[in-house]
């Protein structure tokens, strides 16, 4: 660690942050668990990255990633499947195909318009963005400057979670993937 911690000191910090990760719903940011922790962003940060290639190298079913400057311990996604085949669980939360059309919208053009949204797609999107707003995968951006000033959307750190993508230069990357 960057100044002097004893071994015992730098175990009870990455156990306190494993803990921390473990039962937050949400992913956590350096600000909070340095508050929690008492320790630096420095020092939260190296023992975050041991912490990560420990789960790494041990290969079990958790992993610790990072989700928009925000850190997060989750099931494996090939776990995770399994798990909700197994336990027959169905979600309530499912995404309509209606849905996931327009946030692959809004993450390819984003920021834009409804209208510009509705062009893509050939239907009206309005009640799909709404619920796409009351979940917070979406958000609105600010206005554009066409005429009647539409809203603009874009997607959320929620929407990064969900799906799984680190941050936005990440989602870019896939993007140029995927246009090549």
């Amino acid at each position: 660690m960057a100044k002097y911690i004893s071994e015992k000191s730098v175990l009870q910090l990455k156990n306190l942050i494993e803990a921390l990760l473990f039962s937050s719903p949400h992913p956590v940011s350096y600000s909070e668990m340095a508050k929690i922790t008492e320790a630096d962003k420095k020092t939260v940060t190296q023992a975050l990255q041991e912490l990560q290639k420990e789960y790494e190298e041990r290969g079990g079913a958790l992993i610790i990633r990072k989700i928009s400057g925000k850190w997060q311990m989750v099931v494996k996604p090939e776990y995770g499947q399994e798990l909700k085949e197994k336990m027959k669980t169905s979600s309530s939360k499912t995404i309509s195909r209606k849905a996931l059309e327009t946030l692959a919208l809004v993450s390819l053009y984003q920021p834009v318009t409804k209208t510009q949204i509705d062009l893509k797609r050939g239907v009206d999107s309005a009640q799909t963005i709404r619920t796409l707003l009351e979940r917070g995968l979406i958000t609105t951006a600010g206005r554009s400057d066409l005429p009647g000033r539409p809203f603009l959307y874009k997607i959320t750190d929620k929407f990064l979670e969900v799906f799984g993508i680190e941050s936005e230069e990440e989602l870019e990357r896939l993007k140029n993937l995927f246009s090549e």
